[in-house]
């Protein structure tokens, strides 16, 4: 009797141990998804600290924000200048804090604004708090610095961050649930949320929850767990943002006015209301970060996708999105990747897309015609509804502790850190 235990015991030992190496190279692979030909990522600028955030300005200036320094520096006729253009005072960079966001104003120079969000210390006080700001440019140089929306919960992890306009004018803030996971669905917080500012920092007239006594007057949509970028359809001008699940459930999502996506109580396509599905999920995860609207001729046939990349991955993508709603996909593929996780993302005046890693920012450029292997949404994309874990209500993450070994968008360097392994997504 001893002995069939015994052996019983072993026996599912086993089964565990090859169930974790299973789910292990089933997380480590990347989804087979199909390549298009003719498009290279190109190394412009490397040994930079963390260019996270990139934005142009319409003379051709390449702002870029350094997440762990905090400083927003210019790259002016392909040179970078040596002195900041703004530095951020008692800046944050622990776990995925840091100089997290950029933005110029769209009637720059002529409004000379430049818009970031970052997560301040208070030395005095020994709290933390991620800000909404901007400050006034002259010529290179920033001079003076003005809080638009302060008092942002901030937590080592689900930040959140990116920051753009949109074509209506607004400013439009991604903000992840700060490790409070049931603050998605609270409307009078700040976190899990997309928030929209008028320019000056105040609240929208036509903001979903304006004039709401019990709501925060900035949130345009909720139930949201941690985003990393944000893009408006050049047609319909919707918001969509790319957002982090837990071990599955990564998601690309078109934003409806005060639309709830479902964080903690559901991730993936819940297929009943109130909660809104995503455009596309991925499972297993892929972390994507920022995106951006492709506009232009520059890149032929995929002028009005939408492109976004991944950090598990280091890929830049194309989806296809289904007219006349663009709520579904028809596709998704691969253009470039690169051997190190990509964070920004950004059109430039003249049409091309650059994107950024830890260290270095790229220009993807045509190599030869255009040649597309499209095809319907393949293996990788899974259109699932799962209840929100215990494990995953009670700190929001994956992983009980920061790993170096995970790769992540804002945290350590994805240089330095194997690209097999289990992904951490947030």
């Amino acid at each position: 009797m001893r002995q069939s235990r015994f052996a019983l015991l072993i026996f599912l030992l086993v089964l565990a141990v090859v169930a974790a190496a299973l789910a292990y190279v089933l997380l480590a692979s990347p989804p087979n998804l199909p390549r298009i030909r003719g498009f290279s990522l190109e190394a412009r600028y490397s040994g930079l600290s963390w260019p996270d955030a990139l934005a142009f300005a319409p003379d051709g200036r390449l702002f870029f924000a350094e997440r762990l320094t905090g400083s927003v520096r210019i790259i002016r006729d392909g040179s970078l200048l040596p002195s900041p253009f703004f530095s951020f005072a008692n800046i944050d960079t622990s776990g995925e804090r840091g100089l997290l966001g950029l933005a110029l104003d769209p009637g720059f120079p002529q409004a000379p604004w430049v818009y970031a969000y970052y997560t301040y210390h208070d030395t005095a006080n020994g709290t933390f708090e991620n800000r909404i700001v901007r400050v006034q440019a002259s010529g290179d140089n920033g001079t003076s610095m003005e809080i638009l929306l302060g008092g942002i919960p901030s937590a080592t992890i689900h930040n959140g961050g990116a920051i753009g306009f949109g074509p209506d004018g607004k400013l439009w803030a991604v903000v992840g649930d700060g490790a409070v996971a049931d603050s998605a669905q609270d409307l009078s917080a700040p976190t899990g949320k997309v928030l929209r500012l008028n320019p000056d920092g105040s609240v929208p007239s036509d903001n979903p929850f304006a004039g709401n006594a019990s709501a925060n007057p900035y949130v345009y949509t909720y139930g949201h767990r941690n985003m990393f970028g944000i893009a408006f359809h050049p047609v319909t001008h919707a918001a969509y943002v790319t957002e982090n699940g837990p071990s599955d459930s990564d998601e690309i999502n078109r934003l409806v006015p005060g639309g709830n996506y479902g964080w903690p109580i559901v991730r993936g396509a819940a297929q009943t209301l109130p909660y809104l599905d995503p455009v596309l999920t991925y499972t297993p995860v892929i972390v994507p970060t920022n995106a951006v609207f492709c506009a232009g001729s520059v890149y032929g046939a995929l002028a009005g996708d939408l492109f976004f990349a991944d950090y598990a991955h280091g890929r830049l993508h194309d989806v296809k999105l289904v007219s006349p709603a663009y709520d579904a996909a028809s596709s998704d593929s691969v253009i470039d990747s690169l051997s190190s996780g990509i964070v920004g993302l950004v059109q430039s005046p003249d049409g091309y897309v650059w994107t950024s890693t830890a260290s270095a920012i790229y220009r993807l450029v045509p190599v030869s015609s255009l040649a597309t292997t499209e095809a319907p949404v393949p293996y990788g994309l899974a259109i699932l509804s799962l209840p929100a874990s215990p494990r995953n209500l009670s700190k929001g993450h994956d992983v009980p502790t920061p790993d170096a070994g995970v790769p992540h968008p804002e945290r350590g360097s994805p240089e330095a850190v194997p690209r097999a392994g289990v992904r951490d997504p947030a």
